[in-house]
């Protein structure tokens, strides 16, 4: 697939906003993947039988596994076919997309994923060593906190994704930096991304840990479509950044 490239004036930031909203919207392939995210949540719900035979148990352990790898592909395809266009994102597209970048994406998520660990055991071992408590009653007194930590996580590397995939750049650290300094930059306009990515992590933190599935599916899918729009106007930044210094550069 390759970029749709335009001669578009520069939009204001309204029209950058309400045009992330109105994509996100319109793509069915945004919803496609907002729909799989809730069977995952769904799946993940069943647990196997305690006296199940090991070979039933190899089985969920591979089907899930499974059903992981189908996402992060509908996501790679998702997050890669956004950059490629400004117009509403079909199934299709997202299918023919992730080819190119499923790779690429899971080596990064684990990379993140090993870096979040390593940095959440030091800070929870600091703060055995500080306050002498056990770790389960450590864990207890922060679980509360993780969901809005991890919002507030998301918030500051908001530009993270977006940077990867606008710039093709899969380094953890480098992208990290880069989103970090484009973030700096824009900290004036940020009140619009707080709203879509802080405010629903902050919500969530308010629904008990034992409410039913079909809350935890609702809250799952809003959260996720606010993400979305974040990551369309977060995209369209960039991208239009990108555009105005080339013009700059070929001038």
């Amino acid at each position: 697939m390759q970029e749709v490239t335009r001669d578009i004036p520069l939009r204001s930031e309204g029209e950058l906003r309400l045009h992330a909203a109105i994509r996100a919207v319109l793509s069915p392939g945004i919803w496609f993947v907002l729909a799989a995210q809730i069977v995952l949540v769904f799946s993940m719900q069943w647990r196997v039988p305690a006296d199940a035979a090991p070979l039933a148990s190899a089985l969920v352990i591979f089907l899930t596994a499974t059903a992981l790898l189908l996402f992060f592909y509908l996501q790679a395809g998702a997050f890669h076919a956004l950059t490629l266009g400004r117009e509403a994102l079909s199934v299709g597209e997202i299918i023919r997309a992730g080819n190119t970048v499923f790779a690429s994406f899971v080596w990064l998520t684990l990379k993140a994923g090993l870096l979040f660990a390593l940095v959440i055991n030091i800070l929870v071992l600091m703060a055995l060593l500080l306050t002498g408590s056990d770790l389960k009653s450590l864990t207890q007194a922060l679980s509360a906190f993780f969901g809005p930590a991890t919002g507030a996580l998301a918030f500051v590397f908001v530009y993270w994704l977006p940077f990867v995939f606008v710039q093709r750049e899969f380094r953890l650290l480098p992208s990290l930096k880069a989103s970090l300094q484009i973030a700096w930059t824009r900290i004036s306009h940020s009140a619009f991304l707080a709203l879509l990515v802080l405010a629903p992590a902050l919500a969530t933190g308010f629904i008990p840990a034992e409410s039913p599935v079909l809350i935890d599916a609702l809250a799952s899918v809003v959260t996720g479509f606010m993400g979305w729009i974040a990551y369309i106007y977060c995209t369209d930044i960039l991208r239009q950044n990108r555009d105005v210094a080339r013009d700059e550069a070929s001038a």
